[in-house]
């Protein structure tokens, strides 16, 4: 606690984009003294809150276990629920649980690419929105999402929700999977009133599309396009905060070989310094794999994967 105090107390970011938020990881790794501490710490400092809840069954079983209820119902009675909370993944979500979430204004951070990389299971995202639970779209880490293509996570939104539901009425129209991925997203990082939407006040973060490019011969249906043909292929250029970080393609502000030179240098250099944690890791590979499929086996009364 005192290490992210210091770290709090010396923030400085010299263009005010990148901010800090406080984010204890998931409940079973964290005692309860703890997360109320990271609760008061953000709250004095009026920092966002952001917490992995019910991503994978083995937490969800885990959860029972340890607290007797769900993770989300300790939350709530320990009071860590509230509007300034971002929840991440929320797979393993009960009804009573999204009804929490609705009731303390919790955002959920929606991660469709992720929760299938790990096999975690479909989020209910649809009946959360349902509920009048703010969602957003997030990519995760590239470790457990293979990427960070926003394009890529509204697609998969797409898909995910007819997986989770025969009914076609409760999927999820390419609207309100572009509404999630900009104003739900922005919302998820509590700076729906700067970025997320072209409007005036907000800043201009913009990504320009080239409408020549294949994804878009012919040219329908914009929405509908950017949700479901769009990879990233066509993006001509970016900006943020009205400056121009890629111009037709290029980088104008950063020596783009220069920065791959040395990531690969730098990558080399740790899978060297990393060699024997990998080594006790993959000795250790059995065991840890075989206690979480036997909690990830274990009774639950919901299920969000399908059926073998």
């Amino acid at each position: 606690m005192r290490a992210v105090e210091d770290l709090l107390h010396g923030w400085r970011s010299p263009d005010a984009r990148i901010t800090l938020a406080v984010a204890p990881t998931v409940p079973l790794y964290c005692s309860d003294r703890f997360i109320l501490g990271c609760r008061d710490m953000a709250r004095d400092t009026g920092l966002r809150l952001q917490m992995h809840v019910a991503e994978s069954k083995a937490e969800a079983v885990g959860g029972l276990r340890r607290y007797g209820k769900t993770l989300t119902a300790h939350l709530d009675e320990i009071g860590f629920l509230g509007p300034d909370v971002t929840v991440a993944h929320g797979v393993w979500l009960d009804d009573d649980d999204m009804a929490r979430m609705a009731h303390h204004g919790v955002v959920v951070a929606h991660n469709p690419g992720s929760n299938l990389r790990l096999g975690c299971g479909i989020a209910p995202a649809g009946k959360l929105r349902a509920r009048g639970v703010a969602v957003g779209i997030g990519t995760d880490g590239p470790h457990c999402a293979d990427g960070q293509n926003m394009f890529l996570a509204m697609r998969t939104t797409s898909l995910a929700c007819r997986v989770a539901s025969p009914d076609y009425r409760e999927w999820f129209k390419s609207e309100d999977v572009l509404a999630m991925a900009t104003e739900g997203s922005a919302r998820a990082m509590g700076l729906e009133n700067a970025i997320g939407r072209l409007a005036p006040g907000f800043k201009a973060d913009i990504v320009f599309l080239d409408l020549g490019h294949v994804n878009f011969v012919p040219f329908n249906d914009p929405t509908n396009q950017i949700v479901s043909t769009e990879n990233g292929a066509a993006v001509d250029s970016v900006m943020i905060g009205g400056r121009l970080v890629l111009d037709h393609g290029r980088f104008p502000h950063v020596d783009f070989e220069r920065v791959r030179q040395r990531v690969n240098e730098r990558v080399s250099a740790l899978r060297a310094l990393n060699a024997d944690a990998r080594h006790i890791a993959a000795l250790l590979e059995d065991a840890v794999g075989s206690y979480c499929v036997g909690l990830a086996r274990a009774p639950y009364h919901i299920e969000r994967r399908l059926p073998q």
